[in-house]
């Protein structure tokens, strides 16, 4: 390793781990104004307070929800055990819903974690690849006959959680600039659904049968076999009526990119 690059190694080191070992302040000259820890130091609080920073935009949720010094402890805690591994800042956090629901003593505060997580999803479906979708003349273009074998492909920014907090409704009012709901637990837990429709993110819950169906679709089921799951939820003279329902709520959604329609 040439000189310049164990120096770099050293800085880079001093600035990650916020302990300056003796060849990294060798390397900074002195001022009458500051010494070379000191200056050395502009770059170590430089480093956390721009990552602190990224952290408070990518989950604004989490910051009302914990309150501004709470979250910056949360926060602190997060970039002293995760360094940047990114050259892209915007995925600093994905990490982050998991560091605050396995870590002491944040993880005594669960609702945390699925703020964290939530916002996270929001985040995802906003970045999502741009697809084509299917529209309705697709749809009804489709034989009968080849209903049953039919196939579904679903769009990138869809984001599946199951929520134990009220995290959304608090989103949504922070958005809309209105006071925050209380936080309450759900019991049991509920599912919900994030996409992107019209390059706006959007999100809603899942009743528990539609919720099953994404499922069986995300896992390649067929109309037949998301009937079956149905069944489970549904009287059998219901179930396909139900499961179209669904397909085409979930066409004008925009969260299907293709069909696989073949008799």
């Amino acid at each position: 390793m040439s000189a310049l690059a164990e120096l770099q190694r050293e800085l880079q080191a001093s600035v990650l781990r916020g302990v300056s070992p003796p060849a990294a302040l060798d390397a900074v000259v002195a001022t009458p104004v500051a010494d070379a820890a000191e200056r050395l130091d502009v770059y170590v609080h430089a480093y956390r307070a721009r990552l602190l920073e990224v952290l408070g935009n990518d989950f604004p949720g989490l910051r009302a929800l914990a309150g501004a010094e709470t979250f910056e402890r949360l926060g602190r805690d997060y970039i002293e055990v995760t360094p940047s591994s990114h050259a892209n800042v915007r995925w600093y956090g994905d990490q982050f819903a998991e560091f605050a629901r396995t870590t002491s003593p944040w993880a005594q505060q669960p609702a945390l974690a699925a703020m964290a997580a939530f916002e996270w999803a929001i985040g995802l479906a906003f970045d999502a690849a741009a697809q084509d979708v299917v529209d309705a003349t697709e749809v009804a273009a489709i034989a009968p006959q080849a209903w049953p074998t039919m196939q579904l492909h679903l769009h990138a920014s869809l984001q599946r959680l199951t929520l134990a907090w009220n995290a959304p409704p608090i989103r949504r009012a922070l958005d809309h600039d209105e006071a925050l709901p209380t936080l309450v637990a759900w019991a049991p837990a509920q599912p919900w659904i994030i996409w992107r429709k019209d390059a706006t993110v959007r999100y809603r819950r899942l009743d528990g049968d539609e919720a099953a169906a994404l499922d069986a679709i995300a896992r390649g089921a067929s109309f037949a076999e998301v009937c079956e799951v149905l069944c489970e939820f549904l009287a059998i003279d219901a179930v396909a009526l139900r499961a179209a329902g669904f397909f085409r709520q979930w066409v004008e959604d925009q969260w299907v990119t293709s069909l696989d329609a073949t008799p």
